[in-house]
Order: C-alpha cells, then sequence, then structure tokens
C-alpha cells in the first residue's frame, strides 16, 4: 500500500500511484505550493490544513498562493513563501503575455495542493510542474486531466475535513482537535467569570447570507432577557450595513451594548475568550471555529455543512425548506448552547 492509504472514494491516476508507491516519501519532498483564493473564513478554515503539511513534510518548503483581492486574513504566518496572483480587476488591464506570466510565475513543485478551485488556481496548476497535483473539484472531468490526484467533494462534509482527505490519502493521521494556530477558546475562557459574554455578528460578504437587522434586534433583545447573566455584544463590520446604529435604544440595558469594528488580531483574541458566538455564515463565525469558540451559524442561503466541523460545539439553525429561521428558533438555540 505504501503511503496510498485508500480504496475508494479518491482518485489517483497510474502515473501518480506509481511514483506514490515507488518514490514517495514526506522527508523527500523539497517543494510544496498551496493554492487559496477566498475571504477571510475560508483563509482562517485552511490553517489546520498547513499546520499538517508542515508536520507530515518536515523539509518542504511551502509556498502559499493567494489572490491579490482576497489577502485579509491570509495565513502567510504559516508558510515560508506567499506568491500572490493578479484579481480580476487587475487581469483586465493585463496584456495575453502579462496574463501568462502571472500563471506561470510559480517554480517547479514536488506537490501542490490547490484547496481553491478558482479559474485562476486551475490555471497555474496546469502551467505549473509538480510530480503531484492534488484537487478535490466538483466535477470529475478534472480528475486525470487537471489533478492527478483527487479527493471526492461533497456539500455534506466540512470543506477544511475534504482537504485534510488529501493528506490522509498519503497515510498522515491529522491531529484532533484541529490546531488553527490562533489563541485557543480551550485555554482563555475564563469559566469563573460570572457574566460571560455572548458576541452577536451581522454581517457577510453578501446580503443575502444577513438576517434583517430587525430580526437581528429581536434576537438580542430576547436573548438578553431570557440569559441576564450575560453580556449581550453586538459586534460591527466595516461595511455600512454592518453597523450596530440599529440597537442604540437597546443599549441602555445594562447587558447589551455595541463592539466596535476590530483589527484582526484583536478579534482573534477577543472572540477566544467569550462564551458564545453568534453569526450567519461569515467570517466571524469562522473565526469562532478557528479558535475552537462555541457558535451558533445562522444559515438560510448557503449549505451549512460544508463550513462546520465535524468536532466543537458548533450549533447550526436552519429550516429544511431553506425559509430563515425564526427568532424563538435562533434563541432556543443560544439557550441550548450555553447551558
Amino acid at each position: 500500500m505504501n503511503y496510498l492509504w485508500f480504496q475508494r472514494g479518491a482518485y489517483a491516476s497510474k502515473k501518480a500511484r506509481n511514483y506514490i508507491q515507488n518514490e514517495f516519501s514526506p522527508e523527500k519532498i523539497k517543494k510544496i505550493a498551496i493554492f487559496r483564493h477566498a475571504a477571510l473564513g475560508d483563509q482562517v478554515i485552511v490553517r489546520p490544513f498547513l499546520i499538517e503539511v508542515r508536520k507530515f513534510f518536515p523539509n518542504a518548503e511551502i509556498t502559499l498562493v493567494g489572490v491579490a483581492n482576497y489577502q485579509y486574513g491570509i495565513p502567510s504566518d504559516l508558510a515560508d513563501k506567499t506568491v500572490i496572483m493578479a484579481d480580476r480587476e487587475q487581469k483586465r488591464r493585463m496584456s495575453l503575455t502579462e496574463r501568462l506570466r502571472d500563471f506561470t510565475q510559480l517554480e517547479a513543485q514536488d506537490i501542490i495542493f490547490d484547496v481553491a478551485g478558482t479559474n485562476r488556481s486551475r490555471w497555474m496548476t496546469f502551467y505549473s510542474k509538480a510530480k503531484l497535483k492534488f484537487g478535490f473539484p466538483y466535477k470529475p472531468y478534472f480528475y486525470g486531466t487537471l489533478y492527478n490526484v483527487a479527493v471526492f467533494r461533497s456539500d455534506f462534509q466540512a470543506e477544511l475535513e475534504c482537504m485534510l482527505d488529501m493528506l490522509k490519502m498519503l497515510g498522515h493521521n491529522p491531529v484532533r482537535p484541529l490546531d488553527f494556530g490562533y489563541p485557543s477558546h480551550l485555554t482563555l475562557f475564563d469559566n469563573s467569570n460570572p457574566t460571560p459574554t455572548i458576541l452577536y455578528f451581522n454581517g457577510a460578504s453578501s446580503l443575502k447570507k444577513i438576517l434583517s437587522q430587525q430580526q437581528m434586534k429581536e434576537v438580542i433583545q430576547r436573548s438578553a432577557e431570557q440569559l441576564p447573566h450575560y453580556q449581550h455584544i453586538f459586534l460591527e463590520g466595516k461595511n455600512d450595513f454592518e453597523k450596530g446604529d440599529f440597537l442604540t435604544d437597546l443599549c441602555g440595558e445594562n447587558n447589551i451594548s455595541i463592539q466596535p469594528c476590530l483589527p484582526l488580531k484583536e478579534l482573534v483574541e477577543f472572540i477566544a475568550k467569550v462564551k458564545l458566538v453568534v453569526a450567519p455564515d461569515t467570517g466571524v463565525r469562522n473565526v469562532a471555529v478557528s479558535t475552537h469558540t462555541p457558535s451558533v451559524g445562522v444559515f438560510y442561503s448557503t449549505v451549512p455543512f460544508r463550513y462546520t466541523p465535524l468536532d466543537g460545539p458548533h450549533h447550526i439553525v436552519m429550516n429544511a425548506d431553506g425559509e430563515v429561521p425564526s427568532t424563538d428558533q435562533i434563541t432556543a438555540a443560544i439557550n441550548e448552547a450555553v447551558s
């Protein structure tokens, strides 16, 4: 079996199988590139994958490949080098020669892990040289054409678990609980605090993911009444629609307040210290996941299981028919999460 630990549920070309079974050894791997093109939530979620890659390939130089318009939260601290590809706006101003140069800027690698699955990452994968090219595409025609090794991806398994499956194929057993390389709720939360904090956030990259301000106000007000010994804090985001002005009349209450937007480093530590995070499918919820902070995720416009880890106290509020969860459903989940 030598470093090829699967029988079903994945793909490896004949050439890739031959290399893995006869030549591959983690200690021999010298260069690895990992592609990740995504906003904050998806950037923090990839962190355990980079940490496990470092463990499994102790002698490898790791190059992280991002894209210009998604650099906030990019986990460059876990890589040796970072390469940034042009974004869509930049590409429009580039000649064909300049675009080709962008796609071919990566030097030869031993392994490429494309955990982005974007047009840009696929073009760079195509043009780059590597002994193994891993991917997790939804479309099977990429198996054996673009990627010579692939895991099958599903909306019913957390995306991070699909990434880790790539390493499991080669015989690596990831640590549990997952290590995100961030401050952890497991060590920073103060159980003796008589007034722990529930943090609420209602922002996202798309307005269709978030609750109306009226419903979020109802959720906070009702939770504050039901859980009077907790501090209920609304976290503001950068965008105008993520501000907390709609809660001003509630802030006279002793246990409701508004927290202005925080820089990422401060945000991560702040979230690690709270009791619970309540948010839609957004980067702040994924920061909670990455600090092992319990969360209540409100889902109705995006699939919930792809972004919910297998371990940890992370609750999902959803309806089978895709309707927006009611205030009663959300507050019931909050009460269950803190009980």
